[in-house]
């Protein structure tokens, strides 16, 4: 009896101690398995967080998202020691991706933008400095001219506009001083009016520079051109314009315009006047809107004044003094490239005086013309008999200014340096003849009269 009371007391230990354990360890477990509910409702908000803050990003990275949160949720179910970590390792990259490839991005966009822009706002700036539509305009009437896309005028010198400045420069320079004018804003409106000598008015046989209208000494040509009704519509028509002996003769009866005006307004031009007008600038001031209507037509001529320097026709200069025997030197720049005499096998009949295209040449003493044409050998030349009948020569001539019969005075313009007929260069080639026959027995040094 007391031994089925020992194993029935046993019995029932036995039992008891089976029934507390498994009560021990869930209570044991039970905080554990509360933390791990709570680490996994952090993960599951953390989740929920990262896929709404995926979601702002791109599609592809939301869907990058949402497979790592699926995927780690499922793994948590299996191991929740690591379902607490992956969630967020998988969101985090995807968080810190994103941003740095569109930052990437933005700067690579404003890196490959910065020079673009640059390039659209420098590519204007040089296509736009000059106006082209003006700028052909001008050029014209004065090569080598351009007009900048703020109205700015610039020229450069060229070698035709210098050449039709020296073909009329001394006679401007003649008529300034006798009128009160300035030779250098003539010569610049010269070069406006009549494109630099090309227009056929300016040109020989009319030689009207100014393109003035009407008739001179009974003569004028009829040439078409544009007139304004008077608002601002233009019509073609022909029309009477002045045709003068000389380029000499053109200065002196545009000089009368400006010094006698219009009629009922004889100081209609009496602002460019030199006694009225300080400096050259006011004077082309002036005439703007005056005598044209251009609103830049003054700093079109102060600007070949200044690029041509003009103003040295302002100057009165002092010419070669009169030799011993009455002389005086036809031309005012150049070098005597050839004396007068035996040349190897030639003779050579006057001095050759090398000088530049255009260069105007002048009488050596006060006569009367008795040639002016075209020789195969002396190209344009001239002759003059003097009152002592002794007869100067001027050959190679570009163009001549005089025509046979004309009463000349000495130093007056007849015409231009050139290098036409049998000529190897530009130069004036000069003779000097006791007569009228040019005959090689009657010839004379040119220097022993004109440098003694």
């Amino acid at each position: 009896m007391k031994k089925f009371s020992r194993i029935a007391s046993a019995l029932i230990f036995t039992i008891q101690a089976f029934l507390s354990t498994p009560v021990t360890v869930w209570a044991n477990e039970l905080p554990s398995v509360k933390e791990s509910t709570e680490q996994v409702q952090k993960s599951v908000d953390s989740t929920e967080i990262t896929e709404s803050s995926s979601e702002s990003s791109s599609d592809s990275s939301t869907e990058e998202s949402s497979e790592s949160s699926t995927t780690s949720s499922s793994e948590s179910s299996k191991e929740s020691s690591s379902s607490v970590t992956k969630p967020s390792e998988s969101t985090t990259p995807s968080e810190q991706e994103i941003p740095k490839k569109e930052e990437s991005e933005v700067t690579k966009q404003e890196n490959s933008t910065a020079p673009s822009n640059q390039e659209t706002q420098e590519d204007p700036a040089q296509e736009t400095i000059f106006n082209q539509e003006a700028t052909l305009e001008l050029s014209r009437t004065v090569p080598a001219s351009t007009v900048t896309q703020n109205g700015t005028i610039h020229f450069e010198k060229d070698e035709s506009v210098e050449t039709f400045i020296r073909k009329i420069g001394e006679s401007a320079r003649k008529i300034g001083k006798e009128k009160d004018l300035y030779a250098s804003v003539m010569i610049a409106q010269a070069i406006l009016e009549s494109a630099s000598g090309q227009s056929q008015l300016a040109q020989a046989p009319n030689y009207n520079l100014f393109g003035i209208k009407g008739s001179h000494n009974g003569k004028s040509v009829s040439m078409a051109t544009q007139e304004d009704f008077g608002n601002g519509t233009l019509y073609t028509t022909q029309s009477g314009f002045r045709v003068y002996e000389n380029y000499e003769d053109c200065f002196t009866d545009y000089a009368t315009l400006l010094k006698e005006g219009l009629t009922g307004d004889s100081n209609y031009y009496a602002g460019v006047w030199k006694s009225n007008a300080v400096t050259y600038q006011e004077a082309t001031e002036f005439l703007t809107g005056r005598y044209a209507t251009d609103t830049q037509y003054d700093q079109k001529l102060n600007g070949l004044i200044e690029t041509y320097d003009l103003t040295y026709y302002d100057k009165e200069l002092q010419g070669p003094e009169i030799s011993s025997a009455g002389y005086k030197v036809p031309i005012r720049n150049y070098t005597i490239s050839s004396p007068y005499g035996n040349r190897g096998s030639e003779f050579h009949r006057g001095i050759d005086m090398a000088a530049r295209q255009g260069e105007p040449i002048h009488a050596v003493k006060s006569g009367t013309v008795i040639k002016a044409e075209y020789h195969n050998s002396w190209g344009n030349v001239v002759a003059i008999q003097h009152e002592d009948g002794s007869t100067a020569l001027y050959a190679h001539q570009q163009q001549y200014a005089v025509k046979v019969g004309d009463k000349v005075s000495q130093s007056q313009l007849i015409g231009y340096v050139g290098s036409t007929g049998n000529s190897t260069g530009s130069h004036l080639h000069f003779e000097l003849c006791r007569d009228s026959s040019l005959d090689q027995g009657m010839l004379i040094d040119p220097q022993t009269v004109l440098f003694q």
